[in-house]
């Protein structure tokens, strides 16, 4: 039995989308755009392995996406 399966290739591939991975792909999309990027992530969405209400330092996201704020990025 020959089974077709469907492929895509990608230049890098992140496993885990944690503030590591995120920071990472974020980063190297930075650095050069086209990049083919893949962050797999096996919870249902990014951050579904969170289990506290942590407060969030934004000091290295400042650093990462200096406008994030003016990008309406926030609730």
């Amino acid at each position: 039995m020959d089974i077709q399966r469907e492929s895509m290739e990608y230049d890098v591939v992140i496993v885990g989308a944690g503030p590591a991975g995120l920071a990472t792909s974020i980063k190297l999309k930075q650095i050069n755009p086209n990049l083919n990027v893949c962050i797999l992530e096996k919870g249902s969405e990014v951050g579904a392995h969170i289990l506290s209400g942590n407060v969030f330092e934004t000091r290295a996201l400042d650093e990462l996406i200096p406008d994030w704020k003016t990008k309406k990025c926030t609730n």
